[in-house]
C-alpha cells in the first residue's frame, strides 16, 4: 500500500490563514484567552481609578515625574501613537500588504478589527458615559467628578458638551484601536505577539503622557478593543463574512453578465 504524503504547517501558519486557504481539517481560531483578557482588563480598570488624580495631575501640571519623560524615550512614546491611530493604522495594513504578499488577501483583517475597535470606544463615549480628560479637569477636584454625565447621547443635561473633545476621556478610542489591532496582527503574526504587546502598552502610555487620558481610560480602552477583536475574529467570523460577501457580490456580477450578454 501506498502511503499518502502528509501535510506539513510552518510555526507561523495559523488557524485563521487555513481557513482562508479554504482548508477543511484547520480547527476554527478560538477567541476564549482573549475574552479572558477582555475581562481583566475591565476590571483592572476599577483597580487603577484610586490612582487616576495623582498621575494625571502630574503630568497636566506637570509633575516631577512628567519631566523625566524626554528625549528619546519621550520621542518612542510620542511616536508610538502610529500604532493607535486610524491613519497609523492605515500605513500599517499598507506596508502588511506590500512586504509580506503571501498573506496580502488577508489586509482587510486588521484594518476592520482596529478601525472597528477603535469606532466602539467612541459609540461608548457618547452613549454611555462621558468623562472629563485630564488635561481639562479641574484637579482641585475629586476624581469622580470626571465622570461628567450617565447616557449622554439620552441626557439633555450633556447635550451642550455632546462631542466636545475634552469630554470623551472614557474609555480610549486610541488604545482600543491598538489593542485590537494586536489580537488582529497577532492571529496572522503568532511569532510577533510580544512585539504587538509591546506597541500597545507604549502607545497606551503615550495617551496618558499627553493629558489624553487617565490610566483607567486606557485600560479600559485595551478591553473594549480586545472584546471587539474577540467577537469578530473568534471561530474566524470576519473571515467567513467577507469569503460570503464576495461570493454574494460574485453571483451577482456573473448574474448581471448573463442578462446583459
Amino acid at each position: 500500500m501506498g502511503s499518502q504524503p502528509q501535510q506539513h504547517t510552518t510555526a507561523t501558519d495559523s488557524p485563521l490563514l487555513a481557513v482562508y486557504r479554504e482548508e477543511p481539517q484547520a480547527a476554527p481560531t478560538s477567541m476564549r484567552r482573549v475574552y479572558y483578557l477582555s475581562a481583566a482588563l475591565f476590571l483592572l480598570g476599577f483597580a487603577l481609578l484610586p490612582i487616576d488624580h495623582a498621575v494625571g495631575a502630574n503630568f497636566v501640571t506637570p509633575g516631577e515625574f512628567a519631566w523625566k519623560i524626554e528625549g528619546d524615550l519621550r520621542t518612542l512614546l510620542l511616536l508610538s501613537e502610529a500604532f493607535a491611530h486610524g491613519t497609523g493604522v492605515v500605513v500599517i495594513v499598507i506596508a502588511f500588504a506590500v512586504l509580506d504578499r503571501q498573506h496580502r488577501s488577508l489586509f482587510y483583517v486588521p484594518l476592520l478589527t482596529a478601525l472597528g475597535g477603535g469606532m466602539a470606544a467612541n459609540i461608548l463615549k457618547v452613549s454611555l458615559l462621558a468623562r472629563i480628560r485630564p488635561h481639562s479637569f479641574d484637579f482641585s477636584q475629586p476624581i469622580g467628578d470626571t465622570f461628567y454625565a450617565a447616557l449622554p447621547l439620552f441626557n439633555s443635561a450633556a447635550w451642550d458638551h455632546l462631542g466636545q473633545h475634552s469630554y470623551q476621556s472614557w474609555p480610549s478610542a486610541h488604545s482600543a484601536t491598538a489593542a485590537a489591532l494586536a489580537v488582529s496582527l497577532t492571529m496572522i503574526y503568532p511569532h510577533g505577539r510580544w512585539l504587538f504587546v509591546g506597541l500597545t502598552l507604549l502607545a497606551g502610555m503615550q495617551r496618558v503622557m499627553v493629558g489624553a487620558h487617565f490610566p483607567s481610560d486606557v485600560v479600559w480602552g485595551w478591553a473594549v478593543g480586545t472584546l471587539f477583536a474577540a467577537a469578530i475574529l473568534d471561530h474566524d467570523r470576519l473571515i467567513r463574512w467577507s469569503n460570503a460577501f464576495v461570493g454574494r457580490l460574485r453571483r451577482v456580477w456573473g448574474a448581471a453578465e448573463v442578462e446583459s450578454a
